[in-house]
């Protein structure tokens, strides 16, 4: 059962990998061709990752079944916490997905972006994610193990930097908005992986991996020639646009896993308040210092080149933006962070990684 549950495991991490780098090549089909039919590349590729995380998922069930061991029971089946909820993932993102196809036959393609059908998409794609994430972390007996979780959690990161793309150009990385989102969201995961991981960085090891993760949509998308298909045109593209540049998580990371396992007394501790007040505190830190100055190189002509795509030049063909607002920071949705929203930014944080402290204490995902 060992053996045949290793492979399983595997093509449950390929599967959550490519959930949300099949969302961003979604995003920049959008962005750049305009056409988005139900079937078409991207999204006949999304369909595809989660149909595999789901059938992952179910081998993982009846292997748990067969053995008896362990798991979550649902009658006379059982499983991981982490399996059911990508079986919940996959189940909402059929029930989601036909849910669009009504709302779109009803109310037409301009309901909005963030209209009730993509909301339970997303939900669906974050519980098939954070789902096999969950399933690895319970999992980790041997060094090949907790490295699969630990990429798991860079996939979860990557579907965290999905859903807040359109607040991640490096034009918003000075918005008090971009620094609440991030403190409420990216210390859960990466405190979690830290407290959770049997290895010597996992929350390192994640961001490492998100970083390569959504760099290669950066890197390959625009190797592919494309061009708008509907109108207006403002910006003329002749190749897939790349998303933003990934955020540098992996600075705020290494000081997760050196307040958590870098001192021999708290490794394996969850540590409480007095831990998420270091980690909180730590990573809003590092983070809003990373980001605030990167975004100012992100915008400067030193970044327009194929490995950051910065330099203000990549922008979605229906986005009309005046020449001085692409190299600008923008404050017209958010102010700038000042000392009242980043004291609340840190108090998000703070929150963020206690939760995450919690859940990586949790018996059903520690190893």
């Amino acid at each position: 059962m060992m053996r045949a549950r290793m492979p399983t495991e595997a093509v449950l991490l390929v599967a959550a990998i490519a959930v949300p780098l099949t969302l961003f090549w979604d995003f920049s089909w959008e962005s750049t061709i305009g056409v988005d039919a139900f079937f078409g590349p991207p999204h006949a590729a999304n369909y595809a990752a989660v149909a595999l995380a789901a059938a992952a998922a179910l081998r993982i069930v009846a292997l748990a079944t067969q053995s008896g061991v362990g798991g979550v029971a649902l009658g006379r089946v059982r499983a991981p916490l982490g399996a059911w909820i990508v079986l919940w993932g996959g189940l909402a993102f059929v029930t989601a997905l036909l849910f669009d196809r009504w709302w779109q036959a009803s109310y037409g393609l301009a309901a909005g972006i963030w209209h009730p059908p993509q909301i339970a998409k997303a939900l669906a794609y974050f519980a098939v994610v954070a789902g096999a994430w969950l399933t690895l972390l319970a999992h980790q007996d041997t060094p090949s193990r907790a490295r699969r979780a630990a990429l798991a959690g860079g996939a979860l990161l990557a579907m965290i930097s999905v859903v807040t793309t359109a607040q991640s150009f490096a034009n918003r990385q000075h918005s008090e908005l971009f620094y609440l989102l991030a403190c409420a969201s990216y210390p859960l995961v990466l405190t979690a992986q830290s407290a959770a991981g049997r290895m010597r960085a996992p929350a390192t090891l994640a961001a490492l991996g998100y970083l390569a993760f959504v760099g290669s949509m950066v890197w390959l998308l625009p190797r592919f020639a494309a061009t708008p298909q509907a109108g207006p045109v403002y910006n003329a593209l002749d190749h897939l646009l790349p998303p933003p540049f990934p955020l540098l998580l992996v600075v705020p990371a290494l000081a997760l896993d050196g307040l958590l396992h870098g001192i021999p007394s708290r490794a394996g501790s969850t540590g409480g308040w007095a831990s998420a007040l270091e980690c909180g505190c730590a990573f809003f830190a590092l983070f809003a210092v990373t980001q605030w100055l990167f975004s100012a190189f992100l915008l400067s002509p030193v970044a327009d080149d194929w490995f950051f795509a910065g330099g203000g030049r990549h922008w979605p063909f229906f986005l009309r933006i005046d020449p001085t607002a692409r190299t600008a920071y923008w404050g017209f949705m958010s102010p700038d962070l000042g000392l009242v929203s980043g004291a609340v930014a840190v108090l998000v944080a703070i929150v963020a990684a206690r939760a995450g402290l919690w859940l990586g204490a949790l018996r059903e995902v520690r190893a």
